[in-house]
């Protein structure tokens, strides 16, 4: 067995290539090294799932330990082979199609269940990912995995709440909407869920509905022997912590029309009905979204002003950090042209079927100077997902003297010059996505881009 476990290590140390890697090999990956290498699937590792593989288990201590635990995950990577974007995109289609019948299962694990369904899953498109397969479909693989795992949380929290299954008649109805990130199908490695909950019942309901919230809430946050399945934020609601937890579709339209401020507008354009009643949520959004798009004054001046308040709270840069999310020129830039360009000119012009930044961008000022912020777009959305699987956690800044700073430069293919040519890129990508930024201040509409 040493010398299969010696000849996988070779293997992956020529995947790995760059010496910071590779010295890391050992040490991370030795829970790996020593369960998987007499695997017939780690010998048929070759190519780009060898070199994802590679990554994986040389900078993220979980991920080794749980390709050492789980076999027949490094069975699914050995099989895609160089057909990673296929693989991702079959396994997403199944995850879309349905879930399957959890009734049988006691509630505690369940949750596990939907843990590892999460963990497992996030680390088969990471493995993807760093082998080369473009962020875009990953970002859309990791965000339908968060919705699959949603679904069945609330199937539990229906079944829990209520003897009529989740839309039979007596059922309460209940809608879970995506905001953010997860409406745009834009999550990446350790994302929030931004979620709103709304029904269709009047104030007798509000007792049942606020039931399958709070057991919801509970079911994706509560952290078991699995972790946990996703942190959820719930203060894009109407009124923020100090509304109610479930909203009416009526009460919501209404309070769009009548009482939500600009960023709650901006909000609005990237949300999506994802899980229970989103045919009637969908309706929901797209009568509140006609109205304010139809009534909306120039959004510029109120963006402008948001845009600099978290700068100023969040985009610190003080002993060299780099706030590459909150910082001038940092990927917030563009969440606010998106947003903003469409509350702008999203009244004369067809609705993407996704709200993602780079549909909406597009559609309120398509040309070269769009392409142009959107490249910049997604090579600072790759440092961030990068950065936040080597730090196995959400982070808004870059340390360019740790340790971690050099590894995500490997993984993004720095390794030439390291550091250094990624300290050229992201300055670079920030100085594009700031002059965009001034150019529709300035001009006070999207189509100065």
């Amino acid at each position: 067995m040493r010398g299969a476990e010696t000849r996988l290590a070779e293997c992956l140390g020529e995947a790995l290539g760059a010496p910071v890697l590779r010295e890391r090999l050992h040490v991370v990956g030795e829970p790996f090294l020593n369960r998987r290498s007499g695997d017939e699937a780690a010998s048929r590792l070759d190519g780009a799932s060898l070199r994802g593989i590679a990554r994986v288990v040389a900078t993220s201590a979980e991920g080794a330990r749980l390709l050492a635990a789980r076999p027949e995950l490094l069975e699914r990577l050995a099989a895609a082979g160089d057909a990673g974007a296929e693989a991702l995109a079959k396994r997403a289609a199944e995850l879309e199609a349905g879930a399957p019948d959890d009734a049988a299962l006691d509630l505690e694990d369940l949750l596990d269940v939907l843990r590892l369904v999460r963990r497992e899953e996030t680390l088969f498109a990471a493995c993807l990912d760093l082998g080369g397969v473009d962020f875009t479909e990953v970002s859309r693989f990791l965000s339908v995995l968060a919705e699959h795992v949603v679904r069945r949380a609330l199937a539990r929290a229906h079944q829990a709440t209520s003897p009529a299954p989740a839309g039979d008649a007596g059922a309460p109805s209940f809608a879970v909407v995506g905001m953010g990130k997860i409406g745009g199908r834009e999550f990446t490695y350790h994302s929030d869920l931004d979620l709103l909950f709304l029904h269709a019942g009047g104030p007798e309901e509000i007792v049942r509905v606020s039931r399958v919230g709070q057991r919801l809430v509970s079911y994706l946050t509560t952290t078991t022997r699995a972790g946990v399945a996703y942190a959820v934020d719930m203060r894009l609601r109407p009124s923020g912590n100090q509304g109610l937890l479930v909203t009416s579709f009526d009460a919501w339209t209404r309070y769009q029309r009548e009482e939500a401020q600009l960023w709650e507008h901006l909000v609005l354009m990237r949300a999506r009905a994802i899980a229970g009643d989103v045919a009637h949520a969908g309706e929901a959004i797209e009568s509140a979204r006609e109205w304010v798009l139809r009534t909306a004054e120039s959004p510029w001046p109120g963006v402008a002003d948001m845009r600099a308040r978290v700068e100023q709270e969040r985009g610190s840069e003080a002993d060299g950090r780099i706030a590459f999310k909150t910082g001038p020129g940092g990927l917030m830039d563009v969440d606010f042209l998106a947003a903003g360009g469409t509350l702008e000119r999203g009244g004369e012009r067809s609705a993407p079927p996704l709200p993602s930044n780079a549909a909406m961008l597009r559609a309120a000022a398509p040309g070269g100077a769009t392409e142009n912020v959107l490249g910049a777009y997604d090579f600072l959305r790759r440092v961030e997902a990068r950065a936040r699987f080597v730090a196995g956690r959400a982070i808004e800044h870059l340390e360019p003297t740790s340790d971690g700073f050099a590894v995500t430069a490997a993984l993004l293919d720095a390794a030439a010059t390291g550091p250094r040519e990624l300290l050229r890129g992201i300055a670079e990508a920030r100085r594009t996505l700031r002059a965009a930024w001034r150019r529709v201040i300035a001009a006070g509409s999207i189509t100065a881009l």
